[in-house]
């Protein structure tokens, strides 16, 4: 079946950006083709604001997320003006920009607690289809890549959303700088046979405004790529990062066939906090974006 069946099949789905960070702004291009087949979309992310941003190290809770409209343990709606502390989340400024309530998602509390709220939320809510959006394809990783920085959110998505129907969005093409075009494009090859569709970016000029107000590179590198952009691009003012028009392609697998693939994520299932699902990847000796939270708290003093 391809992607456009499924859309057209599909009265109601769910599309949860899976890295943190701000992967939930990727859900906005979803959100926009899905809509053309008449899809009615909820859309959310997994709560983790960067360390630049946010500097307790890990995920947050619900109920560290001021104003927010508690679902169940792992899940609540926000509506534009929740804080963290002094910080808007940025799944906040999603729900803003589309004046629609978005769902915010813990990975707090693992992935045990995660998945059985999300089974509840689906049915409650009659959604047809679940998708997974990852901004930049770190989703695909196998967790021993050099360049990988943040393989734990995603894992632990992929672990909680392999139990539904449900579908993995990779968005941008390596626009989160972590695994490059060479790795994406083996990997991509090597699951040649989940791919079942892909499309292309679309932007306005009020979502450009948007995209440049928001602080997630990885979601916006898409939307410039799409106007035309080539050649070498500053991401985070850190390192440079070629892009081309590949960078504005949407990859819609089977998101069951990339969890089976994928050996870390298959150990997070029973996992029943983040710190735990952390020590799991460390004991194959995967260091993960807790880890270098930690690290950078207790440099700065905070731990």
């Amino acid at each position: 079946m391809k992607i456009v069946e499924v859309a057209s099949h599909t009265e109601s789905a769910l599309l949860i950006g899976i890295g943190g960070g701000g992967d939930v702004v990727s859900t906005i291009y979803i959100r926009g083709f899905l809509e053309k087949f008449g899809v009615r979309c909820i859309c959310g992310g997994v709560v983790w604001e960067r360390y630049r941003r946010d500097r307790k190290p890990g995920p947050r809770a619900i109920d560290e997320i001021d104003g927010v409209e508690r679902v169940s343990k792992t899940l609540g709606y926000v509506s534009g003006n929740e804080r963290i502390g002094d910080v808007r989340p940025i799944v906040s400024q999603v729900a803003e920009f589309l004046s629609e309530k978005v769902l915010a998602v813990s990975i707090a509390e693992g992935v045990r607690t995660l998945a059985k709220d999300l089974r509840e939320f689906i049915s409650e809510n009659d959604i047809d289809l679940v998708v997974g959006v990852d901004a930049g394809g770190d989703s695909l990783a196998m967790g021993h890549e050099r360049e990988l920085v943040s393989p734990l959110a995603d894992s632990m998505m992929l672990s909680a959303l392999s139990q539904f129907n449900s579908i993995l969005a990779v968005v941008g093409f390596g626009s989160d700088g972590e695994l490059d075009r060479k790795t994406l494009e083996k990997y991509l090859s090597e699951l040649h046979s989940s791919v079942f569709g892909v499309s292309i970016v679309d932007t306005d000029d009020r979502l450009a405004e948007f995209l440049n107000s928001v602080e997630s590179e990885a979601s916006k590198i898409p939307a410039i790529a799409r106007n035309g952009y080539f050649g070498k691009y500053s991401f985070w003012g850190e390192k440079d990062m070629e892009i081309s028009i590949l960078n504005s392609l949407i990859f819609y697998l089977m998101l069951r066939d990339v969890y089976e693939r994928s050996r870390i994520a298959k150990m997070l299932g029973s996992t029943e906090s983040v710190y735990e699902a952390s020590e799991i990847l460390n004991r194959c000796g995967i260091r993960t974006e807790l880890d270098l939270e930690i690290e950078l708290a207790k440099r700065d003093g905070l731990l």
